[in-house]
């Protein structure tokens, strides 16, 4: 086998084609995908008439401290509450959380709510509650979200409006966002989750979605007993978006749709420190090699890629690997890129802290290497071992 030395690599072509292929691709693909949020149609909240039932399914596992403002949003929610009902699946919290909920469902009887404990089935704790739910849900159109968010006023009202305006729809994405804080590590957490849903917007538009976000989605309970709901992943941990969405999409992509309205943005909170922030994303990555989508697989490539061109740049130009334009043409690519992506995103969620871009133009590359490490094995979720045989997780 011949290794190539120094001074062949750079004077090779092969390496400045490599970095055109990244760098390129890097642009177009994640430029093309994002701008497709601002010409997807809008759904509007017209009709408020006729008003479809849902049931709306939350696991939780130790969230005591989230469960108050979630359970303020939906007392606020702005729909006939009769229509509605709310399913809590208890994932083994030690914390005080069936407690609050307990008091919740005695104090505010006029909100139709279910407590259940979540049976050991699988690897996947979040799908075998919403599997459990699903049958004991009373109506066919099912909502899912998380415990750590905060549901809008007019949240369900834009599902029953594209509902009515989609009636044969089978699956439903929805916008979700990070509540900013004033530090750096929420800004990142901010820009991040914009991106995925601007590029879960371009892959809808496409025609081929692969992204979604469990926070806030829905689907209908037939087409969940159609494609056998998670059976063939439920040894992953994570997943239950983008792997039903995939078999949905399989099943029929024109009844697969994105839910483009303000008032349906979901609110999440960010993790308070960068360790927490990159075991949730190393979890994340980890549904990667399990995905069939091949956007989805070309997405996450040149990303990857693009993070560690960036970091490697500098080293690459001092010993002369590449040349000056080649380095800053790296540099003002990615710049270009990232920087209408946020453009972009703040035209819709009007989210972005541009003081913190500059710091965060930086640091995102470096994390996405390191969560691209750290899914290679094993992580930490709530105290629990992800994607471990059932018997080690209880």
């Amino acid at each position: 086998m011949r290794y190539f030395t120094v001074s062949e690599i750079k004077n090779s072509n092969l390496m400045s084609w490599l970095f055109l292929f990244i760098v390129c691709g890097y642009a177009l693909v994640i430029i093309l995908l994002s701008k497709e949020l601002l010409t997807y149609p809008k759904t509007e909240i017209n009709d408020t008439t006729k008003l479809l039932p849902f049931t709306v399914i939350i696991n939780y596992r130790n969230e005591q401290a989230n469960l108050p403002v979630l359970l303020s949003s939906i007392k606020n929610q702005e729909y006939n509450l009769d229509l509605i009902q709310w399913i809590f699946v208890n994932d083994h919290s030690t914390d005080g959380s069936l407690a609050i909920l307990k008091q919740f469902k005695k104090e505010n009887t006029d909100v139709s709510i279910f407590l259940l404990d979540r049976k050991v089935k699988s690897a996947s704790g979040k799908k075998d509650g919403i599997s459990q739910a699903i049958e004991l849900s009373s109506h066919n159109h099912i909502i899912t979200t998380d415990a750590d968010c905060m549901l809008p006023q007019n949240w369900l009202l834009s599902y029953n409006a594209i509902y009515n305006k989609h009636p044969d729809a089978h699956f439903i994405a929805a916008p979700v966002m990070i509540d900013q804080k004033k530090s750096i590590i929420s800004s990142l957490q901010t820009q991040e989750m914009n991106a995925l849903q601007l590029i879960t917007v371009g892959g809808f538009s496409y025609r081929q979605p692969f992204m979604c976000n469990g926070a806030n989605m829905s689907f209908t309970k037939d087409a969940f007993h159609e494609v056998n709901g998670y059976e063939g992943n439920d040894h992953i941990s994570s997943g239950d978006d983008i792997f039903l969405l995939e078999k949905l999409v399989a099943e029929d992509v024109m009844k697969c749709h994105y839910l483009k309205n303000k008032e349906a943005i979901v609110t999440t909170f960010p993790k308070d420190s960068f360790k927490d922030m990159i075991s949730q994303r190393a979890r994340w990555a980890q549904k990667g090699s399990e995905t069939k989508s091949m956007l989805n697989k070309l997405v996450s490539f040149q990303v990857l890629a693009m993070s560690l061109l960036f970091i490697l740049s500098p080293l690459f130009w001092v010993f002369e690997m590449i040349n000056s334009p080649m380095f800053v043409g790296i540099l003002a690519t990615k710049l270009f890129t990232d920087v209408m992506v946020l453009f972009t995103s703040d035209r819709f969620f009007e989210n972005v802290k541009w003081r913190f871009v500059p710091i965060n133009f930086f640091i995102y590359p470096i994390l996405v290497i390191i969560i691209a490490f750290l899914s290679l094995k094993r992580s930490d979720w709530q105290g629990r071992k992800i994607n471990t045989p059932v018997s080690l997780q209880e």
